[in-house]
C-alpha cells in the first residue's frame, strides 16, 4: 500500500497545477488557443519520450530507481515553474515533467508487479486507484488556490507533495530491504 500511496502523491502534487495550465497560462502569458495546444502537444511528446525511455531501461536500473528519477523530474519542473516567463522557456521547463509525467505511472506498476508478481492484477488495478485520487486531490487543492487568488502558491503547493511522494518511495524501499535482511 505504501508504493500505492506513492502514486496518489505523485498524482496530487502534479495536478495542483497540470489542471490548470489552461486558465494560468492564457492569464500569465497570454497565451491563446493554438498555443496552448502547442504546450499540451510538446507536454504528450515529452511524454510518449519518457515512456519509451523507461521501457528502455528499467531492467538495468531497476523499477524504485526509476520511480525515483521520473518523480525528480516532475518536481524539477514544479521548482523552475516560476521562471517559465514566456511560452517557449515554459516549454522548455515543462521537459522534465513531461518525460516524467506518465512514465512514472509505468515505473510504478513495473515495480508493484516485482514486489509480488502473483498480486499484480489487484495492485496495479489499486495503483491505477491511486493514480486517480491523487489527481482528484491535487485538482482540488489547485481550485481552491486558484479560487483564493494563490497562483502562485501552486507549484509549491505541488512541489511539496512530489517531495514527499518521493520520500515515502525511498522510505517504503528501505523498509522492504529490512524485511528482505531480516527474513533471509
Amino acid at each position: 500500500m505504501g508504493v500505492v500511496c506513492v502514486t496518489a502523491l505523485q498524482g496530487s502534487g502534479q495536478f495542483v497545477l497540470f489542471s490548470y495550465f489552461a486558465p494560468i497560462l492564457r492569464e500569465r502569458l497570454g497565451a491563446d488557443a493554438t498555443q496552448l495546444g502547442l504546450v499540451w502537444a510538446w507536454f504528450g511528446a515529452c511524454g510518449v519520450v519518457g515512456n519509451m525511455l523507461v521501457s528502455r531501461h528499467i531492467d538495468r536500473i531497476g523499477a524504485s530507481r526509476m520511480v525515483l528519477v521520473t518523480t525528480a523530474l516532475i518536481a524539477l519542473s514544479l521548482l523552475l515553474w516560476p521562471l517559465g516567463v514566456s511560452l517557449v522557456w515554459l516549454a522548455i521547463l515543462l521537459t522534465p515533467w513531461g518525460l516524467g509525467c506518465f512514465a512514472t505511472n509505468s515505473a510504478q506498476q513495473a515495480r508493484l508487479v516485482s514486489l509480488s508478481p502473483s498480486l499484480a492484477p489487484g495492485s496495479v488495478a489499486l495503483n491505477s486507484s491511486g493514480i486517480y485520487i491523487g489527481r482528484a486531490l491535487g485538482a482540488g487543492a489547485g481550485g481552491w488556490l486558484l479560487a483564493h487568488g494563490a497562483i502562485d502558491w501552486m507549484n509549491w503547493v505541488g512541489l511539496v507533495t512530489v517531495l514527499a511522494a518521493i520520500a515515502l518511495s525511498i522510505s517504503v524501499d528501505r523498509a522492504r530491504t529490512r524485511t528482505l535482511a531480516i527474513n533471509a
